[in-house]
């Protein structure tokens, strides 16, 4: 089940059958009279099913929403007015147009006001709502509409029951959204207003650029728009997941470090580690030397293209690299899961674009291979302590690049094929690495302002200073 809801778009007008038909609903409340008669349990009326099947048709994301997921699973008449009413108002912008789109977000039932009305920004002076709504009519720039929405039940937990909470929110993601927007800050201008409903307190948010020419969104900067509110309202129970992700950090790091010991016993008593793979690589390094160009895997030929996925399906299917791959997405998941009841589709790992590098690591390694003689000698001139433990995958990696050479005459594709295996690991671990440092970095600012603040409260002066 879905936990934040973001709607990001641009705002334009509707046409005239939608606006006859929906904000005729918002006028009059059809069925109104009957929820109340029946507490809303029975069936949805004809006409409602009738709205709400044209509601999905226009705004087919409204599926992700709070009020849909209860109208599924219980389709009565109380449900159903809450998901036409909740889609219809997360789609204003569309239905109504730019100007009167200003006044319905300032003075909608369940605004929450802000002066004479409920449309703020991030100046605490007046806004002007007839200046403000002309303002936004008449640009013609692109303008950039955000309504991020949460459950009654977590914005009681979290504290963004209130409309200070969300402005203070918002005035915190500004930033965010203007970056994503490719909008220079000293040109954004936004407008917001809280919606204080019974199910899903919820804001509206207008961003746009002074420069006309200015203001790109895509649905990347969609995503990190998205990212940015989810972990700030949830910082604490993300907080709670960076344990969690420690612990699988550690099971990357053992599993890697098996792995490893395991290969290198593996060549130290002459027992190849893939066959396949290893004849492989000498395939690979074979077409390499006959190939022209940049010897990376968008120049090369099919042939060539094709041994490498090889080579990668192979590396891939190794039990302790399969592993690490489910343990990368159930991280993945477990961060998804807080803004979508939805499950992730993860490919296999050769498909994932996520890891795409590896093709081409597979292509550097195969054309740097050197010659038996060479790798011995390499050998022989490592130092002693190069098995030494580490508390870093990547150390370990480099400690053990030189594995023993087996005594046969494909000792460089053996080791070009540990060193491959250990990079992978490399990979999988240093990603989920970084992410959680991410992550424990966006938890520790938000720790050291709660802390700033109390100081402020009792007269101490910060020792964090503004530099967050």
């Amino acid at each position: 089940m879905s936990r934040l809801v973001v709607v990001s778009r641009y705002l334009k007008s509707g046409s005239s059958k939608k606006l006859s038909n929906y904000v005729k609903y918002i006028a009059t409340r059809e069925g109104a009279a009957t929820v109340k008669e029946n507490n809303g349990t029975a069936p949805a009326t004809k006409k409602q099913q009738e709205l709400i099947s044209s509601l999905l048709k226009d705004f087919s994301y409204s599926k992700n929403s709070f009020s849909y997921e209860e109208y599924k699973n219980s389709p009565t008449q109380k449900n159903a007015s809450k998901f036409i009413e909740e889609t219809i108002e997360h789609n204003a912008d569309i239905v109504a147009n730019k100007k009167n789109y200003m006044g319905y977000l300032a003075n909608r039932p369940g605004a929450v006001k802000f002066g004479s009305h409920g449309l703020f920004s991030q100046s605490d002076e007046p806004i002007s709502l007839e200046r403000a709504a002309k303002e936004v009519a008449e640009h013609k720039g692109n303008v950039w509409t955000h309504v991020v929405s949460l459950r009654r039940d977590d914005a009681q937990k979290m504290g963004y029951d209130n409309l200070t909470a969300w402005r203070e929110l918002i005035k915190r993601q500004i930033p965010n959204i203007a970056k994503h927007s490719k909008i220079d800050m000293a040109n954004l201008k936004w407008y917001a207003a809280f919606h204080d409903k019974e199910t899903n307190p919820h804001v509206h948010i207008v961003v746009y650029s002074t420069n006309e020419r200015e203001g790109f969104l895509t649905k990347q900067g969609c995503d990190k728009i998205r990212s940015g509110f989810m972990n700030d309202i949830y910082a604490d129970e993300l907080k709670h997941l960076y344990q969690q992700q420690t612990d699988t950090r550690d099971l990357l790091k053992a599993e890697s470090a098996k792995l490893m010991k395991q290969l290198t016993n593996d060549i130290a008593d002459n027992n190849c580690i893939d066959t396949e793979i290893v004849d492989l690589m000498q395939k690979l390094h074979e077409q390499l030397q006959n190939t022209k160009g940049k010897k990376v895997y968008g120049y090369l030929n099919n042939d060539t293209k094709q041994t490498v996925d090889e080579i990668f399906l192979r590396l891939s299917q190794n039990e302790s690299i399969q592993k690490m791959y489910r343990l990368w997405c159930d991280m993945e998941q477990s961060k998804h899961d807080f803004y979508s009841s939805a499950k992730v589709y993860f490919p296999a790992m050769v498909d994932n674009e996520h890891f795409k590098s590896v093709k081409n690591m597979i292509i550097r390694s195969a054309a740097e291979i050197a010659s038996v003689a060479e790798r011995k000698a390499a050998t022989e001139d490592r130092p002693d302590d190069m098995t030494a433990e580490s508390d870093s995958v990547s150390e370990t990696v480099c400690k053990t690049a030189a594995p023993p050479v087996a005594s046969n005459d494909n000792s460089a594709f053996v080791c070009a094929a540990f060193n491959l295996m250990v990079n992978i690991c490399r990979i999988i671990y240093d990603d989920y690495d970084r992410e959680q440092r991410k992550l424990r970095s966006k938890i520790d600012k938000k720790l050291r302002k709660a802390i700033d603040r109390k100081k402020q409260e009792m007269g101490i002066k910060s020792e964090y200073g503004q530099s967050y």
